[in-house]
């Protein structure tokens, strides 16, 4: 099955603040980190003040890297052949990064695979999206390929 990703991080190469995983058939994982200390000014008057723009029925979880590592596995469970799709590299590099619970130790997961398809996911006519806010980025993701798959 294919799943949509979006992260939001500290600047290029900065730490993951939020990831958000969207599956092709509904369910939806949306894990927030935390905004680091020092975050950059695209952080705060973007990122952080949507971390929480999320409809009333999303689950907002509030991880660890290490829990955070297993609420992919968890939410991936049972899925032989997951692939991520994201539209950018840094959302690939840190949701490997992720899946990492500790040194030489990573997530329960035996196979996935990635795709990235440079598109703009917005403007989006979902209804309620907030750009900047993974969870909503990555819906907008899911219909923007949704559609051009369906041309």
């Amino acid at each position: 099955m294919r799943y949509f990703l979006d992260t939001e991080f500290n600047g290029f190469d900065g730490a993951l603040i939020s990831l958000a995983l969207v599956s092709e058939a509904g369910p939806t994982l949306y894990l927030v980190y935390g905004v680091p200390a020092g975050p950059v000014p695209f952080v705060c008057d973007h990122v952080q003040p949507k971390l929480e723009s999320v409809p009333a029925c999303v689950e907002i979880r509030r991880v660890s890297p290490s829990q955070g590592a297993y609420e992919i596995e968890a939410f991936l469970r049972g899925d032989p052949e997951p692939e991520i799709v994201a539209d950018w590299p840094d959302d690939v590099r840190l949701c490997c990064q992720a899946l990492m619970i500790e040194p030489g130790v990573m997530a329960d997961i035996d196979r996935l695979r990635f795709e990235i398809h440079r598109v703009d996911p917005y403007p989006t006519d979902l209804t309620g999206a907030v750009e900047h806010n993974a969870w909503w980025d990555a819906m907008a993701l899911r219909q923007r390929l949704g559609r051009e798959a369906s041309r």
